[in-house]
């Protein structure tokens, strides 16, 4: 399968996730296709949809053309598995870590830690509870289904990126208008999924009790959880 991989130009990241890229639209033909007897690979959860397409035999790939239309990225080369997974993590400043920092002792404890700091517009500690690039790369991506789908670290990373800014903007909106509203539970949907040493879980929510009853906002799409830690895996969500 040809893969393409991005070189950083001059930066470590054009964007973080608190910090908000722009795409274009990409184009609609290659990923409709025409009708094919394969079936098609799903789109795992936190994927943005503009940033992938699926082969002729249903395996899902990330878009070049989307690619090339985000600033700060150029196509470079093709490389296989491990060493894109090599480059990626090179461009990552500091060790490597060997478990996740911050976040929280449980999954409950962190989407309330996380909605009181929506609450609070409090952008240092909503930060503080999502995965990091570092984080990302050594403690999540290698087991993924974007890896195992074939697509390569940094867009893996890109996607969960672009995903992040806009689904930030909705969870604090959401939480501008409830924040005097009581919290008095956490929901998540669906049981949790290995994913190597890790459990993915997700979407969960916040659950509000409102004059009309019990209002859950789905804030967060996943959520990894990892030698007793638990962190949020990027901010996109079902808002």
């Amino acid at each position: 399968m040809q893969r393409s991989i991005l070189r950083f130009a001059g930066v470590a990241l054009a964007c973080s996730l608190v910090t908000a890229c722009s795409t274009d639209t990409p184009r609609s033909g290659d990923s409709a296709g025409a009708a094919s007897a394969n079936p098609r690979q799903p789109i795992p959860a936190g994927i943005d949809p503009r940033m992938v397409e699926w082969r002729e035999d249903g395996v899902l790939i990330a878009s070049a053309d989307s690619l090339r239309k985000t600033p700060g990225y150029v196509v470079d080369s093709v490389f296989p598995p491990e060493e894109a997974m090599r480059r990626f993590r090179a461009t990552i400043p500091g060790s490597a870590p060997t478990r996740l920092s911050g976040g929280a002792s449980s999954v409950d404890g962190l989407i309330r830690r996380y909605w009181v700091a929506l609450t609070a517009a409090d952008t240092s500690a909503v930060r503080a509870l999502s995965v990091d690039q570092a984080e990302f790369a050594y403690l999540y991506l290698p087991d993924s289904p974007e890896i195992r789908s074939g697509m390569q670290p940094a867009i893996a990373w890109l996607v969960l990126d672009e995903a992040s800014v806009r689904g930030l903007s909705r969870a604090r909106l959401r939480a501008e208008t409830a924040r005097s509203v009581p919290a008095v539970g956490v929901a998540c949907d669906g049981n949790e999924v290995a994913n190597g040493a890790a459990q993915i879980q997700g979407p969960c929510g916040i659950v509000l009790k409102r004059a009309a009853g019990l209002d859950t906002i789905w804030i967060a799409n996943r959520v990894i959880r990892r030698d007793g830690v638990a962190k949020l895996l990027g901010f996109a969500n079902p808002l």
